[in-house]
């Protein structure tokens, strides 16, 4: 079902001239399209075949570091069996709504800590402080909170001294 899916996904980007549009929060359109200095398109779509499909990690990840379609970036992102090729599809996410997915849900810690790092969605870095049960994620969701009210509560109300510590050291 998985391969159907990235299949389907692959024939999307190649159909569509590589050319990605999608609404953010505000309605506007982001629309991504690969080209090359000389204003030809890339071959973005085997490279996106190659960083969704290939068996060997080290061989996504060279993929992973020549993409720049974001959907194709998301999708290894949430869905790589490899941790470092997830790691690097992170780094070059620009899309909050993923990278909010990944901080809430990511199983691995590095992985959580890595998407935090990138998330300014206050929201989302209330639901990490208030919810992840890794003392390091929580204590990096507050270093980029700048809600008052959160902090306050974490500073009251945290299990751990350094998280409370911080939050602290945070309210104005």
């Amino acid at each position: 079902m998985k391969n159907i899916l990235v299949l389907c996904i692959i024939l999307v980007l190649t159909a569509s001239c590589l050319t990605c549009s999608s609404k953010t929060k505000s309605n506007t359109t982001v629309t991504e399209t690969s080209t090359s200095s000389n204003g030809n398109l890339t071959n973005q779509s085997t490279i996106s075949q190659v960083a969704l499909l290939d068996e060997d990690a080290e061989v996504r990840k060279i993929a992973v570091s020549r993409l720049t379609l974001q959907s194709v970036l998301s999708q290894v992102a949430l869905n790589d069996s490899n941790v470092e090729v997830r790691k690097l599809a992170i780094t070059k996410l620009s899309l909050q709504s993923i990278i909010s997915q990944i901080a809430l849900n990511e199983p691995n810690v590095e992985v959580r800590k890595l998407a935090v790092s990138k998330l300014r969605l206050q929201g989302t870095l209330s639901q990490v402080v208030f919810n992840d049960t890794n003392v390091d994620v929580r204590k990096l969701a507050v270093t980029k909170l700048e809600l008052q009210s959160v902090l306050s509560q974490v500073a009251l109300n945290d299990a751990d001294a350094e998280v409370r510590k911080l939050a602290l050291e945070k309210i104005k």
